[in-house]
């Protein structure tokens, strides 16, 4: 009886615009989750990323940066190691981290750089001949996402996404190499 006098007296609250229903109702709800939203969208966000590229045992590591308006740009430097090598490759990521939104100034040119360097003719030649999965960091996570190459372009392949710890980084880079 209790429970629906309550409920009558929130339904009669919401149809005559009772104060007391939004104060102490609709307002601390709203302030709850948009707190958890906030809280999860600060810990989903990318602070560095780069960007590898395996064909075989051959992987190609890009940094990207963020530009003035948002977007992730590539630029050197490259580095090209053999995915033989668990230690080399450790140590190539964390190198290449240290330039994602390093404060370097990423445009067109710099992307462009990325390609003389890897010696090919065009982003499109890198997809369809590598397999490209994005190494993102965030402020508590390590996210590994593939990518799909399609006729219009490429997509991340959100069923194989991989999100670790960042204390558990060398496990995320075994991981890494099973693509």
């Amino acid at each position: 009886k209790r429970k629906r006098k309550n409920m009558a007296k929130r339904e009669t609250a919401k149809t005559n615009n009772d104060e007391f229903y939004y104060k102490n109702f609709v307002i601390p709800c709203v302030i709850f989750f948009c707190r958890i939203f906030n809280y999860k969208m600060r810990n989903m966000r990318i602070d560095k990323q780069i960007t590898i590229c395996k064909l075989g045992t051959e992987m190609k590591i890009y940094p990207e940066s963020k530009n003035e308006i948002g977007l992730w740009i590539a630029h050197p430097p490259c580095f090209v190691i053999s995915a033989n090598d668990l230690y080399g490759v450790e140590n190539i990521v964390k190198n290449a981290i240290r330039y994602s939104n390093s404060g370097e100034f990423a445009n067109e040119d710099s992307a462009k750089l990325v390609l003389r360097e890897f010696r090919l003719k065009s982003w499109n030649v890198l997809y369809k001949t590598y397999k490209i999965i994005s190494f993102s960091l965030t402020s508590e996570q390590i996210i590994i996402t593939p990518y799909i190459y399609t006729r219009r372009g490429g997509f991340p392949d959100n069923k194989k996404k991989l999100i670790f710890d960042k204390s558990d980084y060398s496990f995320a880079i075994r991981e890494l190499l099973k693509y």
